[in-house]
């Protein structure tokens, strides 16, 4: 019984039931959908945030044995250049000290002769000693000068070549950690897009505008994890 005034609430046929219970449904498994959108937002927003961290760090790891590397490289080379210089002198000194031991052989003066053979280089002397036993004054196949004697070996050759190698090594790894750096900051630069279109998602209310933005933001999430999982890791 209702007391005066108050206007008793009207009752609901079947149908209408049926169709407020739907209404309610609806409600209920829209917002479980909106709940499973974001939880995957966070969980994706996550992931991509440490992802993107550990690529710039390694990164800047990356760039930093870059810089070591040429300068390593850089250091190889002057010692490479300098070791070359001086092979190229001692070869002067050591074709000039020739031309007038052979000038004091061809004159006689056995005395001049004596004095400059004592004064050679012990490369020079080795190799003039084995081309002097070619007999090159009476055979004619025999070689041009002891600077084309196997015993004629300069050890500012060998050390240069030396620096050359290992020029040649440091410089192809600082290529190669300056091609690793690149790829990690594009890897940043990819997880960050995903950050982007992961915090899209999670703003959008159409449902399916969202989905379609999510998915965007996993294919790009999963594209970038798979390519970070073949990067070679800095320890340096």
């Amino acid at each position: 019984m209702s007391t005066a005034g108050t206007p008793l609430p009207k009752e609901l046929t079947p149908q209408e039931t049926a169709a407020l219970l739907q209404r309610i449904l609806e409600a209920v498994e829209k917002d479980e959908r909106s709940r499973w959108v974001e939880i995957t937002c966070a969980v994706v927003l996550s992931l991509a945030t440490m992802s993107s961290a550990w690529c710039a760090y390694q990164a800047t790891l990356w760039g930093g044995v870059q810089t070591f590397r040429l300068a390593a490289a850089t250091k190889a080379g002057r010692e490479s250049s300098a070791a070359s210089l001086s092979a190229l002198q001692s070869r002067a000194f050591d074709a000039s000290m020739f031309i007038s031991y052979m000038q004091a052989k061809h004159e006689g003066n056995e005395r001049h002769e004596k004095f400059l053979f004592k004064r050679f280089r012990p490369e020079m002397k080795t190799a003039l000693e084995a081309w002097l036993k070619t007999d090159p004054f009476n055979d004619p196949n025999a070689p041009l000068g002891p600077f084309r004697m196997a015993e004629y070996a300069q050890q500012e050759l060998e050390e240069a070549k030396r620096h050359e190698d290992r020029f040649a090594q440091e410089y192809a790894a600082a290529q190669h950690a300056n091609e690793n750096s690149d790829t990690y900051v594009l890897l940043t630069t990819l997880f960050a897009t995903v950050l982007f279109f992961g915090g899209i998602a999670g703003t959008v209310d159409r449902r399916r505008l969202r989905i379609t933005i999510l998915s965007i933001a996993l294919t790009l999430f999963v594209v970038s994890l798979v390519f970070l999982a073949t990067m070679p890791i800095c320890h340096e």
